[in-house]
């Protein structure tokens, strides 16, 4: 359950694993920056009743209003916001086996919403059917300092495991729409494309011209050295990004960082849409984890401060 009776009182906390609640802490816990919006869903698979919230404003940088013609019959919406490509995705396995909390045994689940940094922080241990066991650890936000940037690190820990431990970060695409005709595709997507090191998928609303372009890398690590491996590169119709893991036994920790940049046609040539997202998530993760979310926390204070 969320309990707000903690010790910090610029944190939202929920404790214990609560499947049915899922839906309201998807609300709770939803991150945004004034351009991009994130519900609080899973990165990992999950099979349970789950709504898929990435969203991005409707507006330009400038400010002017979103003309594109948008309405609840073309997109699903949230305020001044519309439904995005799914770029939040890591499907996990061990081996064979796909993380998936509606159906593991999840203990000691935790999830901090920090209001003041304006990032959230997920922990969990989960029992495979196989009884493999597992510690994850997930960090979450979307810049402030530059609002088409987001970044999530996801760490697992074997409690119990030998085997090889696999992650894809993924851009997902199929999204679906109940309209008064029938079920639709939100977005018609124009490209996708997995290169070495990017990956990319760009969209066009169904009924009208506004395109967006998300664009993903990663960098992995085990027990905190880069790993240089050669990714599987996944690139179908509507889905992009990559498949990367290691062999580790019980002890090793993973740790995958995820950097996305999600660029629209109100603030970008079309032309340029792709390689301009490309480029942002590239220097991105040069930039890294660490440098992206000091520079994030700066800005967050700013905006407090004015």
């Amino acid at each position: 359950m969320v309990n707000n009776q903690n010790s910090d009182p610029w944190c939202i906390v929920e404790e214990g694993f609560q499947c049915d609640n899922l839906l309201d802490s998807e609300n709770v816990f939803c991150l945004e920056n004034g351009y991009l919006k994130q519900s609080g869903n899973f990165e990992e698979y999950y099979s349970g009743k789950s709504f898929p919230g990435s969203f991005i404003s409707g507006k330009t940088q400038s400010g002017n209003a979103d003309h594109s013609g948008f309405t609840s019959e073309n997109t699903v919406s949230s305020g001044n916001y519309v439904n995005t490509p799914n770029w939040i995705g890591i499907t996990v396995r061990l081996n064979e086996e796909k993380l998936d909390l509606a159906v593991w045994e999840v203990l000691n689940f935790k999830r901090t919403m920090n209001l003041h940094e304006a990032i959230l922080e997920r922990t969990f241990e989960a029992i495979s059917l196989k009884g493999h066991h597992i510690q994850v650890i997930v960090r979450r936000f979307l810049s402030m300092a530059e609002p088409e940037v987001a970044a999530i690190s996801y760490s697992i820990k074997s409690l119990n495991f030998a085997g090889r431990i696999s992650l894809m970060p993924l851009i997902e695409g199929d999204l679906m729409l109940t309209t008064q005709h029938a079920l639709e595709p939100v977005w018609n997507v124009l490209q996708t494309k997995t290169q070495h090191d990017v990956a990319h998928l760009w969209t066009q609303t169904r009924h009208t011209d506004f395109h967006i372009c998300t664009a993903v890398t990663y960098e992995i690590y085990k027990n905190n050295e880069h790993l240089n491996i050669n990714p599987i590169k996944i690139e179908k119709e509507k889905i992009a990004g990559f498949s990367v893991g290691a062999d580790v036994k019980t002890g090793d920790t993973l740790r995958l960082n995820k950097y996305l940049s999600i660029l629209n046609s109100l603030n970008h040539p079309r032309t340029e849409l792709t390689e301009q997202a490309c480029v942002q998530a590239l220097e991105s993760k040069q930039k890294g984890w660490n440098k992206l979310f000091e520079e994030h926390k700066v800005a967050m204070a700013e905006k407090m401060e004015s």
